[in-house]
């Protein structure tokens, strides 16, 4: 049975102070905290937001939504500062969601299910419409973000994640506001390897990634270890599925796991297993981050190809643009230049709990490609996206202001810091680093700082590059305080020592600040390498040390990259 009951403001808060620890956690909805659990609260003083939809016509199948799930006290916590933004569905709203589930009623979804709902139409923070506006997504307390798109059409309303749709902006509660949906989102529960595995129309693909180890990989959201300093650290993790359904197989000729084998040693090298050969197939169709057909395809200056590395140790895949193509089937080519793909656009772009499937209308064997431009964008690390709020990590445009975010210890970087250390504040030694509008030309709108000191190193491994010779080209951020190291007038001008694989023939010694041209703000390319040759396709330890004193004794000093281009030269 519930039990009203009416508590003073300051009960209230300490009643609930257990709860508000696990807010810090990032856990605000651990109900198994919770003291008032399987009852219901309300406060004296006015209403908090579960409390108030039970007050408002038309929200009678949500309040059902969060007694069923255990979440209605969750969502009326009001102390230490604890406050939500909730995206509320109305009744036409959940029973519409009801059909498009294939549920008749609440009761035939899990209460599990209920939670993860709930938990993705909520958001930590009270957002006022005036803000929400301006927002391009927010983080939910699924740890998922929600695009936004402003109706242009219709005052007052706008498009969530393509399918909420909210009619109505920043209604008061106690505790936060409510953002009223006329269609309810749809929440990311299923992994890439849930969504493959149930569509019932990749049985081979879906036959491939278990054999071969993938099925579990796919179904990996995170995972949670203890650091050294006794800290618990969360790791997330990001695919891309190059998904091949059995009706494209049939196109090809296979109706079965064993006839891709027999493909496979057909194709093969010889001397190489079923099994060896089974696994770089499947490797050779995820890539360990996510991405969207558009990043797959995008261009970058004149460049209508782009390279990609797959999980296929050192092998890659091209996606090429074509401007002429009136279709949207038509956009990309995948290894055109090979046994070719296209995605498929009514089966791509489908986003799960940890990644993107697209599907595609090849089977899409191994195969090594010409050179290709590579773009290594210095950011795009699953590593740094772990340590980088998801608000903020490659934003869709610049940002009002600069977000830093230490990622010295993502797992991508082996660095050490000069003796005499830093004396640059504005940094730590290694950040990520949004960009504003006078650095809009920045890839994804973010850099790498380095503030490593006299005599630090740091070492990366570049993606998998095709073997041939290449241009080398970084692009780096030009701040107005780096205009003592364009002049050099004090220490060198960022002298770097550069190198692959450790490898003294492809050492140089360079200055990319000095040859900025110009003493303005802005996003600058200086070329590393007029040419270097890589004899095997694979990727390269890519090394730095800094050789200039004043990156220990100026304030201003700073190695702000963007990226590095890989040109193939002829």
């Amino acid at each position: 049975m519930n039990i009203r009951r009416n508590i003073n403001r300051a009960t209230f808060a300490i009643a609930l102070s257990v709860i508000a620890l696990t807010a810090c956690d990032k856990d605000v909805f651990d109900i198994n905290t919770d003291p008032f659990k399987d009852e219901v609260y309300n406060t004296t003083l006015s209403s908090p937001i579960s409390t108030f939809l039970t007050e408002q016509e038309g929200f009678g199948e949500y309040v059902k939504l969060l007694n069923y799930s255990n979440m209605f006290n969750a969502l009326n916590q009001s102390s230490s500062g604890i406050s939500f933004t909730a995206f509320v569905p109305n009744d036409a709203a959940m029973h519409e969601f009801y059909h498009r589930r294939g549920v008749d009623s609440l009761q035939q979804l899990s209460p599990n299910y209920a939670r993860q709902f709930v938990l993705y139409h909520t958001v930590k923070d009270s957002i006022l419409p005036e803000s929400f506006v301006q927002k391009k997504f927010v983080q939910n307390l699924s740890g998922d973000v929600i695009n936004i798109e402003i109706d242009s059409l219709n005052a007052g309303q706008a498009i969530l994640n393509g399918e909420g749709h909210v009619v109505e902006m920043g209604l008061n509660a106690y505790n936060g506001k409510v953002y009223v949906l006329s269609q309810a989102m749809t929440p990311l529960v299923e992994t890439v390897w849930d969504r493959v595995s149930a569509s019932g129309t990749s049985e081979i693909m879906s036959g491939a990634l278990r054999e071969s180890g993938w099925a579990n990989r796919l179904s990996i959201v995170q995972d949670t270890t203890i650091n050294a300093d006794r800290q618990k650290v969360i790791t997330h993790y990001y695919f891309t599925l190059l998904n091949v359904s059995d009706a494209t197989y049939a196109k090809a000729g296979i109706h079965s796991l064993d006839e891709l084998k027999s493909h496979l040693r057909q194709n093969g090298k010889e001397g190489i297993s079923a099994d060896s050969l089974l696994r770089e197939y499947v490797s050779y169709h995820v890539l360990t981050n996510q991405y969207t057909t558009d990043e797959l395809g995008a261009m970058t200056g004149s460049d209508a190809t782009r390279i990609w590395s797959s999980s296929a140790q050192n092998q890659v895949f091209t996606v090429t643009y074509d401007s002429l193509a009136t279709q949207e089937r038509d956009k990309y080519v995948i290894n055109g230049t090979g046994e070719s793909a296209r995605f498929i656009p009514e089966a791509s772009n489908v986003l799960s709990k940890n990644g993107y499937i697209h599907e595609i209308d090849g089977w899409l064997p191994v195969w090594e490609p010409a050179q290709a431009t590579v773009l290594w964008d210095l950011a795009d690390y699953t590593d740094i996206k772990n340590l980088v709020d998801a608000e903020y990590y490659q934003p869709s445009e610049p940002t009002a202001s600069e977000q830093r975010f230490r990622v010295a210890t993502a797992p991508c970087f082996e660095y050490e810091m000069g003796e005499a250390g830093s004396k640059n504040r504005n940094y730590s030694d290694i950040d990520y680093v949004t960009c504003r509008s006078n650095m809009k030309d920045a890839n994804n709108y973010d850099r790498i700082v380095f503030n490593v000191g006299y005599m630090g190193h740091v070492s990366m491994n570049t993606p998998t590059i095709v073997r041939g010779k290449y241009k080398v080209e970084l692009t780096i951020i030009f701040m107005t305080g780096n205009n003592f190291m364009r002049q050099q007038s004090d220490g060198n001008g960022g002298m770097l020592k550069m190198t692959f694989d450790d490898n003294a023939d492809q050492t140089i010694f360079t200055a990319p600040y000095t040859k900025v041209p110009s003493p303005l703000p802005g996003v600058y390319s200086s070329t590393l390498y007029e040419e270097i040759e890589f004899p095997e396709t694979a990727s390269h330890k890519f090394s730095f040390v800094v050789l200039d004193p004043a990156a220990s004794t100026n304030s201003n000093f700073s190695l702000q990259f963007d990226c590095i281009k890989f040109i193939p030269i002829e």
